[in-house]
């Protein structure tokens, strides 16, 4: 490895050389791509612009210190023996961009073939899966405003195009950049797999604009050769065009002549105008050779300074300093994207490998895709046939897979699961006997889990993995959740996970009953509304208290006393639109979720509906009071906001109260029938088991609020009802 200086300046092609060296790799705990094409383009815009763009830190480390990824792939590299290398700390979102924008590094085949690596699986995120070009539009449609690159009179403007700096912004340039997606199947010749030089000039220039393959700018000989053929073949374009617009309408050689005298340059007029009847071959000739003089060798030029002199400050840390690194990278971040505290954590974790040399990361997303074995005990009675008959057909279902718990786009970990995990992960190695009258909010804060030192993490992942998948897995059977999106209070999950990783809660009926009852309590009382951290540290004690002695329920008792009951929140005055403060969205979710987690039968099909049912992952909310059941002059008055009934959010219509579940092709045959057909087309079952009001008739706003107040005391009831049942 060539050692650099440790402050300097760099520029994108040395560090693609390294990248393919194996010199400079990416730890495996930095999270994984995440950018989006238009925050690509303002990058790449920045750097057609020379631009400067911010600092890479770097530090030194041995092959053997992380578990290390090639930049923008999933594949690790063959690193052969123990030797030194640097690792990427800061700045992966940006290298990774730049190295696809402008070079082929990551199709480069590291097994030392000269074809690219079209293996795409390799790749760490579709969105990688591109390629970007400069969009330049056809001489036909260039005007003054938009003849950035001066094509039309074939004059780059920069007298030495390396160096000087260009009279336009980076907000000039972003309408130029283009992004063309490519698959396996895709036959365009920029794919990587598809790609030749025939085919690719043809593919750059068309008859209302012309594009320039940015990732030409980085490579071999060939690339270059390909660069200077697409741009000559611009110049071909442009000149043809203009003597056949332009030369061969004129009428007098006066004309023609003033033409040749205004357009091309001293350099190459005189041969032309004593050229005689040759004249129009020789100005094709010579305008093409200008064009190619003065547009395309110096916007060739210009293009590859903008990536060989990148502005890219590069900042070394000594591998002495490994300790002090990360707060080097969350100083430079103070304004930016600091690593996060999974990826503290993970980076902790790195100094220690798990038996089979794989990172935590991967560990955990290895966890999440494993199907599990859930115990019975969690299923409520109306689960258990529904859930055998969703095993036989799911058999490697895993509970935290199902949820979303892993962004297989991105290759990462969703952070609504790595949040849960470290809350959970701090509890259960701080507590492990799960004693917690000493417990504090502090353990579910930043600096307190990023105490955990890498023996602790890998002593308790797996239990704290188990502990979450086991919540998902209640949250899906007892509390009609199906994705990660429908939790609304994270730190719920937090408890539900450090409470079910301990066997003998898990295996209970009592504790499984009691977590069902604090559920709902809490959900319907508003609880976790507000101060989340510290009703999150109350409940866990209490819990705790409550397994040891079932008699010491008062807590759960008092919070009954706010189900359906709290200002604001849950309350019949708020709920039925009666008060000031629109109802929140949350209070709409859980009444549905209550009612799938109970299982009921669907509208109009056949279909019994819960959490596992054949349609649960596809079904939509439905007013229960359909639109066409209100008076016409009514249901077409515009409000002040005008917003008709659907969509104004004042509407007793639109109600937490008027909202369920149901499969597509009942909503879609339903959604908008009076009354009368609702009646007598849907089961009556389903009306039934929804607490659906079935009088017919058209309805004003009073009857409909008549109708939501007789579900909301049915509701109240049945959770009532479902709480009492533990106390």
């Amino acid at each position: 490895m060539t050692k650099l200086e440790k402050t300097t300046n760099t520029n994108l092609k040395k560090i693609v050389e390294m990248i393919q060296r194996g010199d400079l790799l990416l730890p495996d705990f930095q999270r994984g791509f995440v950018w989006r094409e238009e925050t690509a383009k303002s990058l790449i815009a920045s750097v057609l612009t020379k631009m400067p763009i911010g600092s890479i830190l770097l530090l030194e480390a041995k092959t053997t210190d992380y578990g290390c990824r090639i930049l923008g792939r999933k594949d690790e590299p063959d690193l052969g023996e123990e030797r030194e290398v640097y690792v990427l700390l800061d700045g992966q979102q940006r290298l990774t961009v730049l190295s696809n924008v402008f070079s082929n590094l990551l199709y480069h085949d590291y097994r030392g073939g000269k074809s690219p690596d079209c293996d795409y699986s390799k790749i760490i995120s579709t969105e990688l899966m591109s390629r970007y070009f400069l969009k330049i539009p056809s001489v036909e449609r260039l005007n003054e405003e938009n003849d950035r690159f001066r094509l039309r009179d074939l004059d780059f403007s920069p007298e030495n195009p390396e160096s000087d700096i260009p009279d336009f912004l980076t907000g000039d340039i972003l309408p130029f950049i283009e992004c063309c997606r490519f698959d396996r199947k895709t036959e365009e010749a920029y794919a990587p797999h598809a790609e030749t030089l025939t085919g690719l000039k043809r593919f750059c220039i068309r008859e209302d604009c012309y594009l320039i393959p940015l990732y030409l700018l980085l490579g071999d000989g060939s690339s270059e050769t390909r660069l200077k053929a697409i741009l000559n073949g611009i110049v071909e374009a442009v000149v043809e065009h203009r003597l056949e617009n332009e030369y061969d309408r004129f009428d007098s050689a006066e004309e023609r002549e003033r033409l040749i005298r205004t357009q091309i340059e001293d350099d190459y007029r005189e041969e032309i105008l004593a050229a005689g009847d040759m004249q129009r071959d020789i100005l094709r000739k010579k305008w093409v050779d200008m064009g190619e003089t003065h547009w395309a060798d110096r916007m060739k030029q210009y293009l590859l300074s903008c990536v060989n002199k990148l502005d890219l400050h590069q900042i070394i840390v000594d591998s002495s300093d490994r300790s002090r690194a990360i707060d080097i990278y969350e100083n430079l971040n103070m304004r930016g994207s600091a690593l996060s505290t999974f990826e503290l954590i993970l980076a902790k974790a790195a100094k220690k490998k798990n038996p089979d040399g794989k990172n935590l990361h991967d560990v955990i997303v290895a966890y999440v895709h494993t199907p599990g074995d859930y115990d019975r005990t969690i299923l409520p009675e109306c689960q258990q046939k529904s859930f055998e008959d969703f095993i036989r057909e799911r058999a490697d279902y895993s509970a935290s897979e199902a949820m979303g718990c892993f962004d297989a786009k991105k290759n990462w970990l969703s952070k609504k699961y790595t949040d849960v995990f470290l809350n959970v992960l701090c509890l259960v190695s701080n507590f492990p006997d799960y004693e917690v009258s000493d417990i504090t909010v502090r353990y579910i804060k930043r600096p307190k889990i990023l105490e955990l030192g890498e023996n602790a993490i890998w002593d308790n992942y797996e239990r704290a993995c188990t502990g979450i998948d086991r919540a998902y897995f209640f949250l899906q059977a007892r509390c009609g959740i199906r994705k990660l999106g429908e939790i609304n209070y994270d730190l719920m999950v937090v408890l539900l996970g450090y409470v079910l990783a301990w066997d003998g809660f898990y295996h209970d009926r009592n504790v499984i009953q009691l977590l069902d009852t604090w559920y709902w309590t809490a959900v319907f009382s508003g609880r976790y509304d507000k101060d989340q951290n510290e009703n999150l540290i109350a409940d866990l004690i209490n819990i705790r208290r409550t397994i040891a002695d079932r008699k010491d329920t008062a807590w759960l008792s008092e919070m009954k006393t706010k189900v359906f009951a709290m200002p604001g929140f849950s309350d019949e005055n708020t709920l039925l639109m009666h008060a000031t403060q629109l109802p929140k969205k949350v209070i709409r979710q859980k009444i549905c979720q209550f009612y799938l987690a109970k299982t009921y039968m669907d509208l109009r099909t056949d279909e019994v509906l819960g959490p596992f049912s054949e349609s649960a992952d596809v079904l939509e909310e439905h007013h229960i009071v359909p639109i066409g059941s209100l008076m016409r002059t009514y249901k077409n008055m515009e409000k002040a906001e005008n917003k008709n009934e659907r969509d104004n959010p004042k509407s007793i219509f639109n109600s937490p109260l008027n909202f369920a579940l149901i499969t597509k092709k009942s909503n879609t045959e339903i959604s908008n029938q009076n009354i009368d057909y609702y009646i007598r087309c849907c089961k009556e079952r389903s009306i039934f088991e929804l607490n659906i009001e079935t009088t017919g008739g058209e309805y004003d706003a009073e009857k409909v609020c008549g109708i939501l107040k007789k579900r909301f005391n049915r509701t109240k009831t049945e959770v009532e009802a479902r709480i009492d049942r533990f106390l």
